[in-house]
């Protein structure tokens, strides 16, 4: 069987419409989890009442991604899921592509994880992800190098990728016991990067299949001062751990140029398309990681960034 982890924070009507979209895919022996992450208006109860066939396990506090999402993980090895599959809760699951995804990571003989061509909703012509490529000159993740369309994907078969995405990532518990879980230093963002990583240096690969697809409704988890926040922190701790000194060099060029306009626009000298909260919440992520502050941000941080 193939546990389907969910993480819930506030988004009762995303992770309902996710579910019942993977109620009526047909896809067959599966077991859904949704972790709730402390959301307001009890939506824990609402969903369990809602959908008695899915696990909620509901949680005290705002765990993150990373370890909101082990959560689910242990309980799904611990019931005996032979295969996990991350799921974002603003994604929707056509009929039959969970079984579709499984089938071809079966195929893969070195495959630690797969995840499939994942589209935007409702543009649902417009690809999100197709596989992950780091661009050191831009110092980020390309995830759809070539702009390539769907038509053209799901005539290939399954591809190398630097990372299988998070926002729909299948493994297998075998890979899971080997490898572990989520490193919950990153909270969110630049964890599946991390996660495959580690994968790779265990001898597996990352692959992304046009066998099967999926659509997600882009940025409605998280929100933009926090991810903002969290991606300038993660990226610089993730390019430390896991990048040559030549890759970072090249790399810092770009950011050292990113880190001074996000400066000068917090004084109001530059003009662009972020505001001064933005690069605020930019600025402290840099900081927090040059000070080593890891996991959820602090309760400073929340008062200086998030809440102003």
């Amino acid at each position: 069987m193939t546990g389907i982890i969910l993480l819930n924070w506030n988004g009762i009507i995303d992770t309902a419409a996710c579910i019942e979209s993977i109620f009526t895919s047909n896809d067959r022996d599966l077991q859904i989890y949704v972790v709730d992450n402390n959301s307001a208006n009890n939506e824990a109860a609402t969903l369990a009442a809602s959908f008695p066939l899915v696990k909620v396990l509901a949680q005290n506090e705002n765990l993150g991604f990373c370890e909101g999402n082990n959560v689910g993980i242990r309980k799904a090895l611990a019931d005996g899921m032979e295969y996990v599959l991350i799921l974002n809760n603003d994604t929707l699951v056509p009929e039959n592509q969970i079984n579709k995804l499984t089938c071809d990571l079966k195929k893969l003989t070195n495959a630690g994880a797969i995840s499939p061509v994942i589209l935007e909703y409702p543009a649902i012509e417009k690809v999100w992800f197709s596989k992950a490529q780091w661009d050191s000159s831009r110092a980020q993740f390309n995830l759809n190098p070539g702009s390539k369309n769907f038509e053209e994907l799901k005539k290939n078969m399954p591809w190398e990728s630097e990372f299988a995405c998070g926002c729909c990532l299948l493994t297998s518990a075998k890979i899971l016991n080997e490898v572990g879980l989520l490193d919950p230093r990153y909270f969110a963002y630049y964890d599946e990067a991390e996660w495959c990583k580690r994968l790779e240096r265990k001898g597996y690969k990352s692959y992304v299949t046009g066998g099967s697809f999926i659509y997600h409704k882009v940025s409605r988890t998280t929100p933009g001062l926090v991810s903002a926040y969290l991606l300038a922190r993660n990226r610089l701790l993730w390019m430390k751990e896991n990048l040559s000194l030549s890759q970072r060099m090249k790399s810092f060029r770009y950011l050292n140029k990113e880190y001074i306009w996000h400066l000068l626009n917090i004084r109001g000298l530059v003009k662009g398309q972020y505001s001064k909260a933005y690069s605020r919440a930019f600025v402290q992520g840099w900081k927090d990681y040059k000070l080593n502050r890891l996991g959820k941000w602090s309760s400073s941080a929340e008062k200086k960034i998030f809440q102003s």
